[in-house]
Protein backbone atom coordinates (compact mmCIF):
# COMPACT_ATOMS: atom_id res chain seq x y z
CA UNK A 1 0.00 0.00 0.00
CA UNK A 2 1.78 3.48 -1.17
CA UNK A 3 0.09 6.22 0.53
CA UNK A 4 0.72 8.53 -2.65
CA UNK A 5 -0.92 7.04 -5.25
CA UNK A 6 -4.14 4.84 -5.26
CA UNK A 7 -3.53 1.55 -7.51
CA UNK A 8 -6.88 -0.09 -8.63
CA UNK A 9 -6.71 -3.23 -10.97
CA UNK A 10 -9.99 -5.11 -12.51
CA UNK A 11 -10.17 -7.48 -15.34
CA UNK A 12 -9.49 -5.15 -18.31
CA UNK A 13 -7.58 -2.09 -16.54
CA UNK A 14 -5.00 -0.92 -14.10
CA UNK A 15 -5.95 2.57 -12.90
CA UNK A 16 -3.23 4.74 -10.88
CA UNK A 17 -4.46 8.08 -9.20
CA UNK A 18 -2.04 10.65 -8.05
CA UNK A 19 -3.27 12.75 -5.26
CA UNK A 20 -0.41 14.94 -3.67
CA UNK A 21 1.48 15.31 -7.52
CA UNK A 22 0.28 19.16 -6.18
CA UNK A 23 1.99 19.23 -3.21
CA UNK A 24 5.26 17.59 -4.75
CA UNK A 25 5.33 20.84 -7.05
CA UNK A 26 4.80 22.75 -4.21
CA UNK A 27 7.92 21.40 -2.40
CA UNK A 28 10.13 21.45 -5.31
CA UNK A 29 9.21 25.05 -6.00
CA UNK A 30 10.04 25.50 -2.44
CA UNK A 31 13.46 24.43 -2.71
CA UNK A 32 14.26 26.58 -5.73
CA UNK A 33 13.26 29.62 -3.95
CA UNK A 34 14.96 28.88 -1.05
CA UNK A 35 18.29 27.89 -2.89
CA UNK A 36 17.72 31.06 -5.17
CA UNK A 37 16.98 33.48 -2.27
CA UNK A 38 20.05 31.47 0.04
CA UNK A 39 18.11 30.58 2.81
CA UNK A 40 19.09 28.78 5.46
CA UNK A 41 20.87 24.88 4.36
CA UNK A 42 18.48 23.45 7.02
CA UNK A 43 15.67 24.15 4.47
CA UNK A 44 17.23 23.01 1.43
CA UNK A 45 18.28 19.80 2.79
CA UNK A 46 14.05 18.91 4.29
CA UNK A 47 13.21 20.04 0.64
CA UNK A 48 15.78 17.40 -0.68
CA UNK A 49 14.88 14.71 1.06
CA UNK A 50 11.19 15.19 0.89
CA UNK A 51 11.76 15.04 -3.18
CA UNK A 52 14.18 12.29 -3.22
CA UNK A 53 11.45 10.07 -0.92
CA UNK A 54 8.65 11.30 -2.78
CA UNK A 55 10.48 10.05 -6.53
CA UNK A 56 11.80 6.39 -4.36
CA UNK A 57 7.98 6.29 -3.23
CA UNK A 58 6.72 6.58 -7.19
CA UNK A 59 9.10 4.52 -8.35
CA UNK A 60 7.26 1.24 -8.81
CA UNK A 61 4.25 3.17 -10.42
CA UNK A 62 6.85 4.60 -12.84
CA UNK A 63 8.30 1.31 -13.67
CA UNK A 64 4.68 -0.55 -14.48
CA UNK A 65 3.69 2.81 -16.35
CA UNK A 66 6.72 2.81 -18.58
CA UNK A 67 6.25 -0.81 -19.51
CA UNK A 68 2.70 -0.01 -20.38
CA UNK A 69 3.49 2.69 -22.40
CA UNK A 70 5.54 0.92 -24.64
CA UNK A 71 2.87 -1.05 -25.15
CA UNK A 72 0.68 1.78 -26.46
CA UNK A 73 -2.35 0.94 -23.93
CA UNK A 74 -2.07 4.35 -21.18
CA UNK A 75 -4.55 7.33 -21.24
CA UNK A 76 -4.11 10.03 -18.71
CA UNK A 77 -6.73 12.83 -17.24
CA UNK A 78 -6.91 14.89 -14.75
CA UNK A 79 -4.13 17.50 -13.35
CA UNK A 80 -1.06 17.17 -11.82
CA UNK A 81 -1.35 20.79 -10.21
CA UNK A 82 -4.68 20.25 -9.19
CA UNK A 83 -6.02 18.93 -5.74
CA UNK A 84 -9.94 18.55 -6.96
CA UNK A 85 -9.37 16.59 -10.16
CA UNK A 86 -6.39 14.47 -9.58
CA UNK A 87 -3.86 13.14 -12.02
CA UNK A 88 -6.09 9.61 -13.39
CA UNK A 89 -3.43 6.95 -15.92
CA UNK A 90 -5.57 4.38 -16.81
CA UNK A 91 -3.83 1.11 -18.36
CA UNK A 92 -5.59 -1.19 -20.43
CA UNK A 93 -5.00 -5.06 -20.24
CA UNK A 94 -5.96 -5.41 -23.43
CA UNK A 95 -2.80 -5.40 -26.02
CA UNK A 96 -3.04 -2.59 -28.07
CA UNK A 97 -6.38 -1.06 -27.34
CA UNK A 98 -6.40 1.76 -25.48
CA UNK A 99 -9.94 3.02 -23.94
CA UNK A 100 -11.04 6.62 -24.58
Amino acid sequence: MNILYDRHETADQIEFEFHFLPLANLIFFLTVVASVAHCCNRTLRVCGILLILWVVGLLPAWIELEKAMSSGSVIASGSKLSFPNPLRVVISKIEGHAQP
